[in-house]
């Protein structure tokens, strides 16, 4: 699988390279005045220096819970993302949603949580027990458009 690319925006450089690289253990790449490029477990992440941050608070509820409609992440290895959580609990990281189980006792079962940076960019980790099941469907959504090639 070939690495993804993400561009986003930031408001403030200084406190964005602290959290990708000291909570988040991303390396830099390229750094100018108004972005960083992070080595994110292996994908290209750029943060891009704004005046303010766009609104993205309107999400919608999955499983019972308010989840941002724009967010990205990792899908972990199982045992890597409970490390992860560990030492993001260890270090008293506040999470927008904490670590859970997402869909309990069926085919989408994944722990998952949800944290910001400093701009408010909202992050979720997440890992299922089988990788095969990143894709599978929920009851009810056997016809949903699956991901095709470009």
């Amino acid at each position: 699988m070939r690495p993804f690319h993400l561009a986003f925006p930031v408001t403030d450089l200084e406190s964005t390279e602290s959290f990708y690289v000291d909570v988040l253990n991303c390396s830099i790449g390229r750094r100018t005045d108004r972005s960083i490029n992070f080595n994110f477990h292996g994908h290209q992440i750029v943060a891009h220096l704004v005046e303010s941050m766009p609104d993205s608070t309107d999400g919608g509820r999955i499983d019972g819970r308010q989840v941002p409609p724009f967010h990205f992440g990792l899908v972990m290895e199982w045992g890597q993302w409970h490390r992860l959580r560990d030492r993001l609990e260890a270090m008293d990281i506040e999470f927008r949603l904490k670590p859970h189980i997402r869909y309990p006792g069926t085919v989408g079962e994944q722990s998952t949580l949800f944290l910001d940076d400093p701009s408010g960019n909202a992050l979720e980790f997440k890992s299922f027990r089988e990788d095969e099941r990143l894709f599978a469907t929920l009851p009810g959504n056997e016809h949903a458009p699956g991901g095709g090639a470009l």
